[in-house]
């Protein structure tokens, strides 16, 4: 499948310890444990045996055990039967990277360009993953529009009522799209309207550019005085990562970045961690609450009575085919 041969952001690495992990990817079973060294690994979560779920064995030194007749297998998917010696067989391993807090796998021997998070060294505010029931396609649908912010979210958007005035722009490469958004910001909680420095009238700027090996997009939030001239005090940038759990579910895996111009370490905001974590959390937990009560999952977008904001629909989805599914674009669906 095309959709493992890119890397996907699977797993907290604090989270895998002993005890193996079987997680669901593309409709595919995987398996991830700890050797004794510590070093992760991942294979198929499926005995070639009599296809019990590797997972619920246990890690014996550097090889997990199959709970059922007690096949041994390492991180390279090489099986062994304590029953039958001279009996050898084979499951399918994964490459592994350990980064930024995250366990990384993608098909063995394909290339494809590791993702570059946060190469201006901002700071860490840290990463959540949230699971999605709605289809890869309708997933980053809602991610990569902003009309939807007026209503929908508290923080991160514009003024319903002024949705007029905000400018948009596309900017696309054969694999990636950016889309540039600049209006009058929603109304801020009072508190958070007083620390980030927003004043009556300011503008937010939405800055997001999609990638599609893997699908991840980077946002770049921040606001300023409606001549542009005078920024408020704190950045956020946000790169999200959106991977297809099965036909009707995503997981979606955040990391959180954040730029302060008050004075001190990382400008005061090691102080305010978790009510930057929270509030990423909060809106995106209020697209996981709208997406439930879509009235359909089909993933064309024929017939749809769409806006200026919408032509990134058409973009992403032939960069979904094209590149992360391996599709020609002439299966397609799109007006």
């Amino acid at each position: 499948m095309a959709i493992l041969d890119h890397w996907h952001p699977v797993h907290p690495s604090r989270d895998l310890r002993r005890k193996p992990v079987g997680f669901q990817l593309g409709n595919r079973y995987l398996c991830l444990f700890r050797t004794s060294t510590g070093q992760a690994m991942a294979i198929d979560d499926t005995c070639p045996h009599r296809r019990l779920k590797l997972s619920y064995g246990q890690v014996i030194g550097d090889r997990i055990q199959c709970k059922y007749h007690g096949w041994t297998f390492d991180g390279c998917g090489n099986g062994e039967s304590p029953g039958a010696p001279k009996l050898h067989t084979c499951t399918e391993s994964f490459d592994v990277r350990e980064e930024h807090g995250y366990i990384w796998i993608k098909t063995r021997g394909k290339e494809a360009q590791f993702p570059n998070i946060n190469p201006d060294g901002l700071y860490s505010l840290g990463h959540m993953r949230h699971t999605v029931p709605a289809p890869l396609e309708l997933t980053v649908d809602n991610f990569t529009e902003i009309e939807h912010s007026g209503t929908v979210h508290n923080t991160f958007g514009y003024d319903l009522k002024r949705m007029h005035e905000v400018r948009v722009r596309f900017e696309t490469t054969d694999t990636s799209v950016r889309v540039v958004n600049v209006g009058p910001t929603i109304r801020l909680h009072p508190v958070m309207r007083t620390f980030l420095g927003v004043r009556d009238g300011d503008l937010f700027h939405d800055d997001w550019t999609t990638y599609f090996s893997p699908i991840y997009s980077v946002y770049d939030h921040w606001w300023t005085s409606p001549d542009e001239k005078r920024e408020a005090m704190v950045r956020w940038r946000l790169y999200m990562f959106f991977w297809p759990i099965d036909e009707m579910s995503t997981a979606v895996v955040s990391f959180v970045y954040g730029k302060s111009r008050y004075p001190g370490p990382a400008g005061g905001l090691r102080f305010i961690k978790p009510i930057f974590r929270r509030e990423v959390d909060r809106e995106v937990r209020q697209d996981i609450d709208m997406l439930k009560n879509l009235a359909s999952y089909d993933t064309s977008i024929d017939g749809m009575k769409l806006s200026r904001f919408d032509k990134v629909l058409g973009l992403t989805r032939e960069r979904i085919a094209r590149i992360y599914r391996g599709e020609r674009a002439g299966r397609l669906s799109i007006a």
